[in-house]
């Protein structure tokens, strides 16, 4: 956990996690000293097919979730969804039956929060994406999809641009998607700001998305990814400015493929700024430190 300048609490979390409960190599109650150990406030175990409920141990909220999947191949569509926080049993049991929308109308009816998994892994095409209903938020990146575990699709930045300038700016959370516990574990993570470390305060802060700082009238995300920095990013309606950790580059990502004027650079960059083009139609922020270690925000909707 950390105060940010305004004294508000940020809290660190996994949200998509493997245990023997279905294919990863260590048990829940080793899983759970893992994360502590790191400092960790939140973890959400979403073994395949097999809901964990909620609570506290040793010191780490337990947030509910699970990890479901429709498809048999690229060509038709592999889609891998994670559930956190439903209040039930979202689906039975996997099956050639299961779609992807099907599996996220399931997740809203029992209350629960949408997240797209490693969607650069699974192949998911941009024009594909966009035809889904009810996805709350993109894994941008992917511990477990990256170099030694499963090559190198990690990293969905490019895909999600994609599908952000196709009209679907989604938030973006990053995640371990631990199975092994080799490295991939407490590599990739959510700051999540909210008052309190309680499950609802947790999933309040997800379904929020973002908050409006009145003393200065912009917006503010209640969530970012990172894989270390941390940064704060605000938006006035005219300028995109930027808070962050000491960082080598700070970039502008949007729908306008040229971004040489939207890269930021310096040895203990920050603080920077950047006024969109009026045919920008979203700005992604991403910050990379001196350690190559990187924070993602959401995408701020400019037209929204």
């Amino acid at each position: 956990m950390y105060l940010d300048q305004d004294g508000k609490r940020w809290f660190r979390g996994n949200l998509h996690t493997h245990s023997t409960v279905s294919d990863g190599l260590k048990t829940p109650d080793e899983v759970i000293r893992i994360y502590r150990n790191e400092g960790y406030d939140f973890l959400a175990f979403t073994d395949h097919w097999k809901p964990s409920g909620s609570g506290e141990k040793d010191g780490l909220l337990l947030i509910p979730g699970c990890e479901y999947d429709a498809g048999g191949n690229a060509a038709d569509g592999i889609y891998h969804i994670v559930a956190i926080g439903p209040d039930h049993l979202v689906l039975p049991k996997p099956g050639p039956e299961n779609t992807a929308q099907g599996i996220l109308d399931a997740i809203h009816e029992a209350g629960g929060f949408a997240i797209l998994a490693h969607p650069a892994w699974s192949l998911n095409l941009p024009s594909e994406i966009v035809k889904l209903r009810g996805i709350n938020a993109s894994e941008i990146f992917n511990s477990v999809s990256n170099n030694p575990w499963n090559g190198r699709r990690g990293e969905s930045s490019v895909i999600l641009d994609m599908v952000a300038t196709l009209g679907m700016p989604l938030p973006l959370v990053a995640s371990d998607d631990s199975h092994f516990y080799t490295g991939e574990q407490c590599t990739n993570f959510i700051w999540l700001q909210a008052d309190e470390l309680t499950e609802a305060a947790v999933m309040d802060a997800l379904f929020a998305g973002r908050f409006y700082v009145g003393s200065e009238m912009c917006i503010r995300d209640r969530f970012y990814a990172s894989q270390g920095p941390k940064m704060d990013v605000r938006w006035d309606g005219k300028t995109v400015k930027v808070r962050c950790t000491p960082a080598q580059q700070v970039i502008f990502y949007s729908n306008v493929v040229y971004t040489s004027p939207r890269v930021s650079k310096g040895f203990g960059l920050t603080e920077t700024e950047y006024t969109p083009l009026d045919w920008e139609t979203f700005i992604r922020v991403e910050v990379i430190d001196a350690n190559g270690k990187m924070a993602w925000s959401s995408p701020i909707d400019l037209w929204k």
